[in-house]
């Protein structure tokens, strides 16, 4: 028996044994992808191209015949049952097992940021959600279920969690990020990696989009990102080290942008300097989906994509996705001296290497036993996230209802069950593949408020957008073509509903208008991948009908869905209340309801600061003094900032302690202590929040940094005191030099229940000689709470 299939054998021997073996064709494919529909009879085909040129392509058996890195979404692509899915993916297989040269077996991915891409599979709410629960324990379990169901059809590699820091609202991807805060998205994207990996890393979690995806040039979607490396290092950088450190991530993918006339795909300086040799990643960098080729194609920095992919791989790509259009030409780019074949053996030996440690040669196929990818405790994890991420932004005695009052519900989000997804939820993608699959996958708004209410009304009022359909107007950027184009946007004008809706409202108690988003990629909707907005008003005439129905004089509760903030122009104040449950997936309506009569309270709180207006972006907490302008423009800022969510009582916090008022630059640990009492008549929940400011430093800090956060449950009229542990490496900033450090001096340190309203704010001096950080730093301040 060849080393390489013998398992007795070190990984490193069975690389190097398999490696010597490999003609340059073998090595070549083991760097590409196939992005196929798979059939269970293994009688595959083509999909056809959405991005990217129409090329020629070879038969799909002589793309297979040397091998092949990756299977690019077995189940995601198609409306396929999981069995019927996984006999498809074992086809294909079997095929590169059995009847290559050499049989090496191919990974697959699948997309699983809200939960696996895939029909049958549990619709998780939107990472806005993860991050406006603000508990990392529970965003573990959620990983950790989706990672369950991904291993279930057969896939090694999942495409999640995003990092992007959110800097402008504007921007469509905004519902895939976690929040603004650096700190607070590195703590739960690495707790998402860690739950989806699993101790063995037997599933790869991929780091995306690295990196300042969300600070394009007018939140545009690929646009150019102007940012030097310090503001990179400090805010964008800060949550991927996290993840790759603390997580041990598996795998990461570049973004599509060019930082500073610097493509992303193409950066030796991020995908090698920073990423392997600076903080040791030791995974799998693969492409964003034809990003190399877009180097030629839209960069404008290769020639074609032989040039393309050599830029790429000499820069620290190992894989393709979700095809070969640029790694199938390597071979001309070897010919033209514009990569070697000792990088592509370097390539190849991390891909092998990570293919022998997941036991793939051992056990290529997967279970065919029947799978059964909804649970229990998934749907569990569901409902807590979606029930934990609600933000009540306003309260004036509208909430909790009686389940006995004379409902009115209306908007166009109130039964719409793709108003509750995100857009990389499995029914909102196929939007963009023109399958249609109207199945039902969960419980409107409407639906939940119904089961709650004796006495239900129902009228849309309006809708958000007149069709829904694939072939956006330009796919995915085209500046010529954009000028030419006649398309018009799709959202709704028309108010003929509005005053049928207004009558409903007139013959209730109280009204529920239910608006916001629908999540679509490419402008299929009005947020999500390629869906940016120029406003913050909401699409279309849904404040028409929210000003409409407060006009009545009865009470209004505002209830807004979907993927990023927007304004409602005044009507937070006059509303009886103001609740926004972002996207909350396949258990969001009941969630959204048990709130609104009151068996649960609302303990969401913001991760994104709400601008005043489109004018105010990029808009978040932690930015500079002078961010304002000077004088400050009035229409700066924002009325509900980070941190910011009421609950159904009220807390008092009291004597605030730090340990010590002096710590060594070398080790210190600030200890902070608050005592925390629910002084309500109900259960409920606070997120205590630790702030620092460094009071004067060499280089421009922001007014406040989150540091350390808790949430906390208490019952009525109990009392705790939370605890923080903060090492003195988490006050540092990137200096001149690109490096690190922290400079003694004295800090703020503070506490608060959001980031604009602090209640305690002490002094505390760092003593010692300014320190640059070693490789592996104190990156996490620990807290705990303990009840008196």
């Amino acid at each position: 028996m060849e080393v390489y299939k013998n398992s007795s054998f070190t990984v490193q021997q069975r690389v190097d044994d398999l490696l010597a073996r490999m003609t340059i064709e073998e090595k070549i494919a083991q760097l590409g992808a196939q992005w196929l529909i798979l059939a269970p009879d293994g009688n595959h085909q083509d999909r056809d191209f959405e991005m990217g040129a129409q090329g020629e392509r070879k038969p799909i058996q002589e793309r297979l015949k040397h091998g092949l890195g990756q299977i690019t979404r077995p189940l995601g692509t198609q409306v396929i049952s999981p069995n019927d899915g996984v006999k498809a993916l074992n086809q294909l297989q079997k095929y590169l097992v059995e009847e290559t040269r050499l049989g090496i077996p191919a990974m697959s991915h699948e997309e699983c940021l809200v939960g696996l891409m895939a029909k049958g599979s549990t619709l998780f709410p939107s990472s806005l959600n993860y991050g406006h629960t603000w508990n990392p324990q529970l965003i573990y379990q959620v990983a950790q279920a989706i990672g369950e169901q991904t291993r279930l059809v057969g896939a090694h590699h999942g495409l999640a969690p995003v990092l992007d820091v959110s800097r402008d609202v504007r921007w469509g991807r905004t519902e895939e990020t976690l929040g603004e805060d650096p700190y607070h998205v590195g703590v739960l994207a690495t707790e998402y990696v860690k739950g989806l990996q699993g101790e063995k890393r037997d599933l790869l979690a991929t780091l995306k989009h690295y990196v300042g995806h969300s600070f394009s040039e007018g939140a545009r979607n690929h646009a150019p990102v102007h940012l030097g490396f310090k503001e990179l290092n400090d805010t964008f950088l800060l949550p991927f080290e996290m993840a790759v450190k603390l997580g041990k991530a598996g795998s990461l993918m570049p973004a599509y942008h060019d930082i500073d006339n610097e493509a992303c795909h193409a950066s030796y300086h991020l995908l090698t300097e920073v990423l392997r040799n600076q903080w040791g990643f030791d995974g799998l960098i693969v492409a964003d989906y034809g990003g190399v080729e877009l180097l030629a194609s839209h960069h404008g920095i290769a020639a074609d994509n032989a040039h393309a992919a050599a830029l790429a791989f000499n820069a620290g790509l190992d894989i393709e996705l979700p095809d070969d259009a640029c790694s199938s030409q390597l071979n001309s780019a070897l010919q033209r001296g514009l990569i070697d074949e000792q990088k592509i053996d370097e390539i190849v030996t991390r891909i092998l290497k990570v293919k022998f440690e997941m036991g793939l040669f051992e056990h290529p196929y997967c279970d065919e036993s029947p799978i059964e990818l909804q649970s229990e405790k998934a749907t569990e994890l569901a409902y807590q996230v979606a029930l934990q991420s609600v933000v009540m932004l306003e309260n004036n005695a509208g909430l909790p209802l009686n389940s006995q009052q004379k409902i009115a519900v209306i908007g166009p989000t109130a039964d719409d069950q793709l108003a509750l997804l995100g857009g990389y939820s499995f029914p909102v993608h196929l939007i963009l593949s023109s399958v249609d699959d109207s199945s039902k996958v969960c419980p409107t708004i409407l639906e939940a408020l119904q089961n709650e209410f004796a006495q239900v009304s129902y009228s849309k009022g309006c809708d958000i957008l007149t069709e829904r359909h694939s072939n956006a107007p330009v796919f995915p950027g085209d500046v010529d073509l954009a000028m030419n184009q006649t398309m018009t946007s799709p959202v709704s004008r028309d108010t003929s509903q509005i005053k049928q809706a207004i009558e409903t409202v007139e013959q209730a108690d109280v009204t529920i208008v239910c608006v916001g988003d629908l999540a679509g990629l490419f402008q299929t909707g009005t947020v999500g991948e390629g869906s940016d907005t120029d406003s913050l008003d909401l699409p279309g005439v849904q404040q028409q009908l929210i000003d409409e129905a407060i006009a009545t004089g009865k009470p209004v509760i505002i209830l807004v869905t979907g993927g990023r903030p927007y304004n409602l122009n005044g009507a937070e104040e006059k509303a009886a209340a103001v609740l926004f449950g972002w996207a909350p997936g396949q258990e969001g309506a009941r969630a959204i309801a048990d709130i609104i009569v009151g068996k649960q309270s609302p303990s969401g709180r913001l991760t994104l600061s709400i601008p005043k207006n489109a004018g105010a972006v990029p808009y978040f907490y932690n930015h500079k003094l002078k961010s304002g302008g000077t004088p400050i423009a009035y229409h700066f800022g924002s009325k509900y900032n980070f941190g910011y969510g009421l609950t159904y009582t009220d807390f008092a916090y009291k004597n605030m302690q730090i340990e010590d008022k002096q710590v060594s630059i070398e080790d210190g640990v600030i200890r902070v202590s608050v005592e925390l009492e629910n002084i309500g008549n109900r259960a409920g929940c606070e997120v205590v929040q630790l702030y620092v400011k460094d009071k004067l430093c060499s280089l421009v800090r922001p007014i406040r940094e989150l540091k350390g956060f808790q949430r906390v449950d208490l019952p009525a009229g109990a009392s705790t005191t939370v605890v923080f542990e903060l090492p003195v490496d988490m006050l540092n900033f990137t200096n001149s030099a690109l490096q690190r450090m922290v400079e003694a001096g004295e800090f703020d340190i503070m506490i608060g229940k959001s980031a604009t309203n602090i209640l305690f704010n002490q002094t505390v001096d760092v003593i010692g000689d300014n320190r640059v950080l070693p490789q592996y730093w104190n990156m996490l301040c620990h807290s705990y709470h303990k009840l008196h």
